[in-house]
């Protein structure tokens, strides 16, 4: 199953402007979960029609099973905003609470899912 959980799917219904593979070893579980791929993607330019520039960051989690994409971060971004994500997240064990935000947000929706 391939879940969106961002408030205004228009906002992302296009290809990321530019993305960040932060793990793609396929060998981290988390709760049951295979991890194949962990990405932030950088989607710009997304209110059409405004005079400043908004973007927003997601995080892209795709397992052995389904994928989920989040909303990370939005506004105006400066240019290099999914570098510095990136590096906040490499340097200070944020890839781990992210994993985790992220396989709770999975679970929650499978479950929702489940039970209709």
């Amino acid at each position: 199953m391939n879940i969106i959980d961002v408030s205004n799917l228009e906002r992302i219904d296009k290809k990321p402007t530019r993305r960040m593979t932060l793990l793609s070893n396929g060998e981290v579980m988390q709760n049951g979960f295979k991890i194949k791929t962990l990405e932030l993607r950088l989607y710009t330019n997304i209110l059409q029609n405004k005079p400043l520039s908004h973007s927003i960051i997601t995080a892209y989690l795709e397992t052995d099973e389904h994928s989920i994409e989040t909303l990370y971060d939005e506004g105006g971004l400066e240019d290099n905003a999914l570098e510095k994500s990136t590096e906040l997240l490499t340097n200070s064990l944020g890839l781990s609470g992210l994993i985790l935000r992220l396989i709770i947000s999975l679970e929650n929706t499978l479950k929702v899912q489940n039970d209709q």
